[in-house]
Parts: structure tokens; sequence; C-alpha cells
């Protein structure tokens, strides 16, 4: 079997998704918000004065709302991903994960090296950011598991 391995393309994609998972429930949050509240400039329809005779249900149309919104879907996906992947990280992995994606401080990839106890060297860091981004390829369907 021909070893599949993820190009340099590949992996600054994977990164960005990293990126997005780590900020995911602020995402799905920010979304959610925007589908139950969106913005609607002031239109006065009760000209009459009179009672509408329509009825709403609006938890089932915010529902649906949800439903039907692919970005919101899309953040919904990322964030089972997410579950699944801190799964099957060990503790080094998930360190590199959180120092790399989850702070708010800058760190690349040799700063992380660094940063860890017991440090790491250049050669070492990226082989684990390789085996991290390839953890997060399979569990997206990129590479087979």
């Amino acid at each position: 079997m021909i070893e599949e391995r993820l190009s340099s393309k590949e992996m600054a994609g994977l990164e960005a998704d990293f990126m997005k998972i780590a900020k995911v429930d602020k995402l799905i949050k920010r979304r959610e918000f925007e589908i139950e509240w969106p913005f609607r400039e002031f239109e006065d329809e009760n000209v009459g004065g009179g009672r509408s005779s329509v009825t709403v249900n609006k938890a089932e149309k915010i529902l649906e709302a949800k439903e039907k919104d692919n970005y919101l879907q899309r953040l919904y996906y990322l964030r089972s991903v997410r579950d699944t992947v801190l799964d099957v990280m060990t503790e080094q992995q998930k360190e590199i994960y959180k120092l790399r994606f989850c702070t708010n401080d800058y760190y690349d990839w040799l700063m992380v090296g660094k940063v860890l106890k017991p440090q790491l060297s250049r050669a070492q860091i990226y082989r684990k950011r390789e085996k991290l981004l390839e953890l997060l390829a399979k569990e997206e369907g990129i590479l087979p598991k």
C-alpha cells in the first residue's frame, strides 16, 4: 500500500481548521445568536391597529433556520471533529495543541518547542506537528484511517 503524505498546502489548510476548531464554541454561540436575533430595519406592519390572526411558533422557526444554515452546520461538524481528535491525542499532543492554537499569545512552532518541558528541537517539533495534523486529516477523511 502506498503511504500517503500531506502536502504543504493541505497542512496549511489543516492548521487553519485547527485555528477555527480552537474557537469553535465561541463561533457557534455567535452564529446561533445571529440566527435567533437577526438585524431588521424597523417597519411598522400594524398599520390598521388590529391584532394579527396569524400565530407564529418562533422556536420552531429558529430551529428550522439553524438546521438550514450551512455555516452553523459546518461549525457543529468541526466541534465533533475536535472532540474526537482530542480523545485520540496523547497528553503531549494536547499540550502542543493548547500552546499553538488555544492561547492568546501567538506561539509559532519553534516557540512551542522551546516552551514545552522538555524542550524540543526544530526537527522534533515539526515531526510532532505533522503527526498532529495527520490526526485531524484522518478524522476529516483527507487521509485513510
